[in-house]
C-alpha cells in the first residue's frame, strides 16, 4: 500500500480520537449532574455512548499505528496515537492500582 493511501487510516483514527475527547468528558460531567433517579435514561444513553467510544478507541490504536507511516502531518499522527491510547492506559492504571492496594496492603 502506498503512503498516500494511508491518509484514510489517519482520518479514521483522528475522528475516533475526537470522539474520545468529546464523549468521555461529557459522560463524566453528565453523571455528576444527573446523579438523581429522574434522569436515569440520559445517564444510560451516555453510558452506552461512552462504552462504544472506549471500544472505538481500542480499535483506533492499530489504525493510529499504521497511520504513523503516512505522509500526514506528524502532529496529527501523534495526537491520534496518544488520544487513542489514553482510555486504555487509564483503565490499565486503575486495574494495576487496585491490584497493588488489594495485595500489598498491610494486615488490619
Amino acid at each position: 500500500m502506498e503512503r498516500k493511501n494511508l491518509k484514510v487510516f489517519t482520518r479514521i483514527s483522528f475522528f475516533t480520537a475526537l470522539g474520545v475527547i468529546i464523549v468521555i468528558p461529557t459522560y463524566a460531567f453528565m453523571t455528576l449532574i444527573f446523579s438523581n433517579e429522574n434522569a436515569e435514561f440520559i445517564t444510560k444513553v451516555f453510558s452506552l455512548l461512552a462504552s462504544l467510544t472506549m471500544f472505538a478507541s481500542v480499535s483506533g490504536i492499530p489504525l493510529s499505528i499504521v497511520s504513523m507511516f503516512s505522509k500526514e502531518n506528524l502532529a496529527i499522527r501523534l495526537f491520534t496515537l496518544i488520544i487513542n491510547l489514553l482510555p486504555s492506559s487509564i483503565l490499565g492504571y486503575v486495574i494495576l492500582m487496585e491490584f497493588i492496594d488489594e495485595f500489598l496492603r498491610g494486615p488490619p
